[in-house]
């Protein structure tokens, strides 16, 4: 993958494009402030960078959208991001156009389809990053990481204050974890683990979380087993507790087998049938019965009450009635006098109130007898009416009595179904126990066919860690740091950087380059001088690319170089002190190094230095020289119109 032109697209509606040669060095030499850093920053951000590291000013303030056309082997992807809003460093916007001979949109007439997350796979699965995951060794916390394109891209960019750096050596290892991520990726991408590694790395991690499950269902069975005859000599017990077993049943305790038989015959249980009737809707019925017919005696206790206490008032009446007549009947004078009622009859004097005739008397007597002959005439009915109500209450009596017995027998019934369904409770956890302990013993009788399983498992994941031996894995990728080594040494000795007669080495551990001096190893924090420390960057840069190139690694073939001159600049002005040697010594092999990789190593190249422009040779590099006032990334016309404005 290299990159064939970058564009911007303003919001005056303008287009920004700036081309590259593929397979060549691109040189863009200008003066500070002119945005030749901007250019890095563009190409990192539309392949997918987290933000928007394109500093506030002119680029940010005149441009909506940012694009890159890149090449691949038969085809050509377009991305385009669009520019963050004021006071945000990243967008969800980003568009992908992919084609044969596709070229940078005139003008900006395309809407976002995809995401950041979108373009990240698209360029990863383009540039063949196959699916691959570095599993941290035992013991480690750190996730699982997968390669990607950002991780590929470490070994692509060297930004203004990393080419010269002493204390990192790739792109954004100053980052959190970046170094880390370095360890974990860069021997993916140096193939030394192969396709089949990885496969056999994730059979791994499948079978070592089978082999943990088998290991557990096996203790579980044997936990379960629970000492073998204790367990069952228990069980026994307490199924003759809840009538599983016949307490008159021999059990010898001292065969397994036996008491094995024994438990199984138990586990043959079924629940007694509780009878499923109509009791409660009986009970009701009968409560609701009860209740009416106790209002009846109730009813027929009070007319009872009602008619004897009238029997005892007539009774009392006509004995005073009868009490009166026979006063009157034993003097039976009424019946011999005849005397003048205006008179007193004993001395014949006139009385003021005149007495009762005797007729008058008589007749009075007359109605009392018949009085007391009707009372008389009505007491035996009252009797028979009262007796027949008593009779009656008895009969109701007689049915509450019954109606009483059937409840407290229901209630009975009630109570022995609940001791029935306790009893049918307790026994189902028994056989519940029983049958968890039989099913383990049977389990058991096969633990040594799981014990196969397992050890096939065991012997399996033996056979994948001789394959995947990290001593392995770390043998093919010193071997090819060392092949890498070779170069990085011939070409330090080259541009005779410190202790250039010593070996120079890439150290994945530490993530640094080592000089092997014979007293002791030099790393490159301690190699003096910034013009070293930009040596150890080329050196290493390119001595990778050219074996990721010629192993056919899924890396972009380009390196973007920002100011790699800046050490032999003592000012911008300074011109007359800058080491003209040293720069056109760089740039010199910069050159060598990307015309022996034939066109497939693509180099851009931001610089303030323009090396040896009075030469031919170098002409002919230079895409775009802004050291003019009026030559920038962002056309003048663009801001100064609208400042007009």
């Amino acid at each position: 993958m290299q990159i064939r032109e970058l564009v911007l697209y303003g919001y005056n509606g303008k287009v920004r494009h700036l081309p590259f040669v593929l397979g060549q060095v691109n040189i863009i030499t200008g003066r500070s402030k002119s945005g030749k850093s901007v250019v890095g920053d563009i190409i990192d951000y539309c392949l997918g960078g987290d933000s928007c590291n394109i500093a506030d000013g002119v680029v940010r303030d005149n441009a909506s959208w940012y694009g890159i056309l890149l090449q691949f082997d038969c085809e050509r992807v377009f991305v385009a991001r669009k520019n963050p809003d004021k006071g945000q460093q990243t967008t969800k916007f980003c568009y992908i156009e992919v084609g044969e001979k596709i070229e940078v949109p005139e003008q900006l007439n395309f809407l976002s389809n995809t995401n950041v997350a979108g373009i990240e796979q698209a360029l990863t699965s383009r540039l063949g990053i196959s699916e691959n995951l570095n599993i941290p060794p035992e013991g480690q916390s750190r996730l699982p990481l997968a390669a990607n394109i950002r991780h590929a891209l470490y070994y692509c960019f060297q930004g203004q204050d990393e080419i010269a750096a002493k204390n990192f050596l790739f792109h954004h290892q100053s980052d959190d974890f970046i170094t880390q991520a370095i360890k974990d990726t860069l021997p993916y991408f140096l193939g030394a683990v192969s396709e089949e590694a990885l496969a056999l790395e994730n059979e791994r991690v499948l079978l070592k979380r089978k082999l943990v499950l088998e290991k557990r269902k096996l203790e579980e069975n044997r936990y379960l087993m629970g000492g073998g005859f204790e367990r069952a000599v228990s069980l026994i017990e307490e199924a003759r507790q809840v009538g599983l077993i016949d307490s008159l049943t021999s059990v010898d305790y001292q065969d397994y087998h036996a008491m094995y038989a024994v438990l199984q015959d138990a586990m043959s249980w079924t629940p007694s049938k509780v009878e499923s009737n109509n009791a409660m809707d009986r009970l009701t019925f009968l409560q609701s019965e009860l209740q009416k017919i106790q209002e009846d005696c109730d009813e027929i206790s009070i007319n009872i009450e009602n008619a004897k206490r009238f029997v005892g008032e007539t009774t009392g009446y006509s004995g005073e009635a009868k009490h009166q007549k026979v006063r009157l009947e034993s003097i039976g004078l009424f019946e011999q006098l005849n005397f003048e009622p205006e008179k007193c009859p004993l001395c014949s004097g006139k009385l003021e109130q005149p007495l009762p005739s005797v007729e008058m008397i008589k007749t009075s007597i007359k109605n009392l007898d018949k009085s007391i002959a009707n009372v008389t005439r009505e007491q035996p009915k009252l009797r028979s009416f009262i007796s027949d109500l008593e009779q009656e209450r008895e009969k109701k009596q007689e049915i509450l009595r019954t109606f009483e017995v059937e409840i407290d027998g229901l209630y009975r019934q009630d109570d022995d179904k609940k001791r029935l369904q306790d009893l049918n409770a307790r026994r189902a956890k028994v056989v519940g126990r029983i049958s968890l302990w039989v099913e383990s013993v049977e389990a058991d009788m096969e633990s040594e066919k799981q014990e196969q399983v397992i050890k096939k498992i065991e012997d399996r994941l033996t056979e994948i860690d001789s394959i995947l031996d990290r001593d392995s894995v770390e043998e093919r990728k010193q071997s090819v740091l060392s092949r890498i080594q070779g170069n990085m040494t011939a070409w330090a000795e080259e541009l005779q950087l410190e202790h250039c007669d010593n070996p120079y080495r890439l150290d994945l551990n530490k993530v640094t380059v080592i000089v092997d001096k014979p007293e002791r190893p030099v790393p490159l924090k301690q190699l003096g001088s910034g013009s070293n420390w930009v040596g150890v960057h080329l050196i290493t840069y390119f001595a990778l690319q050219q074996f990721f190139i010629m192993a056919n690694r899924p890396v972009p073939s380009f390196i973007f170089l920002d100011q790699p001159s800046q050490v032999y600049f003592p000012s911008e002005l300074d011109e007359k002190n800058i080491d003209w040697n040293e720069v056109n010594k760089m740039y010199q092999f910069i050159i060598r190094r990307t015309e022996e990789m034939k066109g497939k190593l693509q180099v851009i190249i931001v610089d303030h230095a323009e090396p040896n422009k009075d030469k031919e040779f170098y002409k002919k590099y230079i895409r775009e020289n802004w050291w003019p006032i009026d030559k920038n990334l962002v056309p003048n016309d663009w801001y100064e119109s609208k400042s007009q404005e």
